[in-house]
């Protein structure tokens, strides 16, 4: 139903479908009619000035018939592209609502393939399909009434065609309907093996395992191309099967119609356009059949794309507060529990930051730091507890608003393809000093002197022309010029070295020192001079303090010194 509601606004293009095919048809089941006369009355007695006459009708009759097929494919056309792109757009806006679970169950691979190559399905289907399936029962059902008008007694002869196609048709739409849902599985598989490899390859060269993700591709590869070939082989059969049917039964019109012919019933210009008819008959009744075969492809596409259209997102934004300056975030009791984990992720999380203080988060790899990062953004909501923003219950606020406060710099640093001025911009509009300043604050501006492109300096896609640390640099920058009240850093540090580390840092404290910084680290030199830190450990707060008191206190605390020593 969601799909059909995309149609809105198109169904125009339908009814100027529906008119000019049946124009068309009018205009195609009177010509055999034209060419019976020209035969049985024309030539037979010799009349040129008749001959003319219906020559001179059946070009005006063809040129009606052209015009109007002209007008049906540019409808068909409008309206498959432009019901492609409500499709692609709505699978866009509700993608964008999805939260890390709807993603996480979907996967990236299936969702690429379904904006893409399940769309494609659908807008090509209608491209060819639109004018078949509205055009092949009109001119089918006229085809056999004027056949029948012509010679009644041949009748038969086209039943019995019809039914010898039909049961071939059923049976090779019995064979090809199951395997169109294992195709558009096997391209999500595709779709995931070369996504993996396309991401790993600098790691693939590394250990030289080259061969072993080759055969794992070939693997899939093959299994898509086997799939493919079997289908193809059995859906091209119609083709012959087509001709090899109408050329049976025009010989078996001609031997039953010589009788007639002989007795005077049947005229030589009406059996060949019963011929004619029939053919008609056939061929508009396999253009159905065609359509009817490509039904499970786009049947399968429109359940993938409805599936992903029906979810009910797990985060909504149902909060009517916007957000505007920022005081204080509390988490009180806050446990968090993946969908289908055994045990919680986060357990009892109790603290409270307020505007102008500043607060490191150190702990393990999956310790759930991150997942703190993620309840704040509302990327996912709390299994139990509750996160306050200004004393107020996060769910409260209207997300944009919520997220429009927080300059994240996230784990892994994510640039786009364009110049560097887009990527720190995103569209908005900053003064060049408000750029420059930032890009000095996140040490970047390098980057800018040592390039005549300066700003206009263009990003590769995924950023391989930038270092690790670059990219995070830029990330940094990228947030602080978003102007959130709180800078949100999530191990944004990892790649940069600690002199720059340590400059980035000064910078912040100088030049935001009114704001609350969050920073989410496993270093210890990253936090150090942090109004407090919190260490948490499996899930838990183990203690929270300055550095100098969690170095007398905390045992997980002093671990971490110890393995960065020389660093601190």
């Amino acid at each position: 139903m969601k799909l059909f509601k995309l149609t809105k606004g198109l169904r125009k293009y339908i009814l100027l479908m529906l008119i000019f095919s049946i124009i068309q048809v009018i205009c195609e089941l009177y010509l055999p009619n034209i060419m019976s006369d020209i035969i049985d009355i024309g030539i037979v007695n010799s009349n040129k000035d008749f001959i003319i006459n219906k020559t001179i009708l059946m070009t005006i009759v063809t040129v009606f018939a052209l015009l109007s097929n002209v007008l049906v494919v540019y409808s068909t056309s409008k309206f498959s592209n432009y019901y492609g792109y409500n499709i692609r757009e709505a699978l866009y806006k509700k993608i964008n609502s999805f939260s890390k679970r709807e993603i996480d169950e979907f996967g990236v691979s299936t969702l690429i393939t379904r904006s893409t190559n399940n769309v494609s399905n659908i807008t090509s289907t209608f491209s060819f399909g639109l004018k078949l399936i509205i055009f092949a029962p009109i001119m089918g059902i006229g085809a056999a009434v004027m056949g029948y008008l012509t010679a009644p007694s041949l009748v038969p002869i086209v039943v019995v065609s019809l039914c010898v196609l039909m049961l071939g048709l059923i049976i090779i739409f019995s064979i090809v309907y199951p395997k169109f849902e294992k195709l558009q599985q096997l391209l999500d598989k595709i779709n995931a093996t070369s996504r993996e490899i396309l991401y790993g390859l600098r790691v693939i060269k590394a250990f030289n395992k080259q061969d072993f993700f080759k055969n794992r591709f070939d693997k899939v590869n093959e299994e898509n191309k086997k799939l493919n070939i079997f289908l193809n082989k059995i859906i091209y059969l119609v083709q012959p099967m087509m001709i090899l049917i109408i050329n049976i039964a025009t010989i078996v019109i001609v031997y039953v119609s010589t009788g007639f012919i002989s007795s005077n019933e049947l005229e030589i210009g009406s059996m060949m356009a019963f011929i004619q008819y029939m053919a008609t008959v056939l061929v508009s009744f396999l253009m159905l059949l065609v359509i009817i075969l490509n039904i499970p492809r786009v049947m399968v596409s429109f359940k993938r794309i409805n599936e992903i259209l029906n979810v009910k997102p797990s985060i909504k934004n149902t909060g009517s507060i916007k957000l505007k300056t920022l005081e204080s975030i509390e988490f009180r009791d806050v446990c968090f529990k993946y969908e289908n984990a055994r045990n919680l992720m986060l357990k009892n999380i109790n603290f409270k930051i307020v505007k102008g203080e500043s607060i490191g988060i150190i702990g393990s790899s999956g310790s759930g730091k991150t997942t703190i990062v993620n309840l704040l953004l509302r990327h996912i909501d709390a299994t139990s507890g509750e996160i306050l923003i200004n004393g107020i219950d996060i769910r409260e606020y209207d997300i944009e608003s919520l997220r429009d406060i927080f300059a994240y710099t996230p784990q892994k640093s994510l640039l786009f393809r364009g110049s560097i001025r887009e990527n720190l911009t995103f569209g908005n509009k900053y003064n060049i000093s408000e750029i420059d300043e930032v890009m000095h604050t996140a040490a970047i501006h390098d980057i800018i002197d040592n390039n005549e492109e300066g700003y206009d300096y263009k990003v590769e896609q995924s950023a391989v022309n930038l270092s690790g640390g670059q990219k995070q640099r830029m990330s940094i920058a990228r947030a602080l010029l978003s102007g959130g009240e709180c800078l949100l850093f999530d191990n944004s540090f990892s790649a940069v070295d600690y002199i720059t580390d340590k400059r980035i840092r000064e910078a912040i404290k100088k030049e935001y020192n009114d704001k609350m910084v969050i920073l989410i680290t496993q270093r210890v030199g990253t936090i150090k001079d942090c109004d407090r830190i919190i260490v948490i450990e499996e899930g838990k707060i183990e203690d929270i303090g300055t550095y100098e008191e969690l170095e007398k206190s905390s045992t997980i605390f002093k671990e971490f010194i110890d393995s960065q020593k020389r660093e601190v």
